[in-house]
């Protein structure tokens, strides 16, 4: 395996734009080329020879000016390819952490996958759990709450699927950059 991993580039678009619909976001070409031609320095990318193979994208937060939000992290899962769990998301973070502190921002926001090896994901690289966020059949937000740490949360994750039987419930987690 050799991959690279780097900011996006115009060769990757199309790949990248159709492995983000299949692993995380549908969003249309022209959003798509919006984005990454406005950010460019947000969207990383894992490329092993000529194919995308990870990718790793974020915007500024609508809320707050010096929060990014990262949108979305994923390497192709293909057993048979071995591109999960030897690093490469880890490698993409770290890309997409040196790009959110030069433009001065001093947080990553995030909304994990109702996933355990997501959520493991997210706190081996250091972020904290902030909220759980109950979503209901269509995705509408149905409850937020607090949470102190991941244990805790996840015992109150269990207590919020039984009072609401929702489509899912997702921490919302948090990292503070030097």
């Amino acid at each position: 395996m050799k991959t690279e991993i780097r900011l996006i580039e115009k060769t990757d678009y199309e790949q990248a734009h159709a492995f983000q619909c299949e692993y995380l976001d549908m969003e249309t070409i022209e959003d798509f080329m919006r984005r990454v031609k406005r950010d460019p320095d947000l969207y990383i990318v894992t490329v092993d020879g000529n194919e995308v193979v990870g990718v790793c994208y974020g915007s500024l937060s609508k809320k707050h000016d010096s929060v990014m939000n990262l949108n979305g992290i994923a390497v192709n899962l293909d057993e048979t390819k071995n591109y999960a769990r030897v690093g490469l998301g880890t490698n993409m973070l770290l890309i997409f952490e040196t790009a959110v502190k030069k433009r001065s921002c001093y947080k990553i926001g995030v909304g994990s996958a109702d996933d355990p090896k997501v959520e493991a994901f997210y706190l081996k690289n250091g972020f904290k759990p902030t909220e759980l966020v109950v979503k209901g059949p269509n995705f509408e937000e149905m409850e937020r709450i607090r949470v102190d740490d991941y244990e805790s949360g996840h015992l109150r994750r269990e207590d919020l699927r039984r009072r609401y039987n929702p489509r899912e419930v997702i921490f919302i987690f948090e990292k503070y950059l030097e």
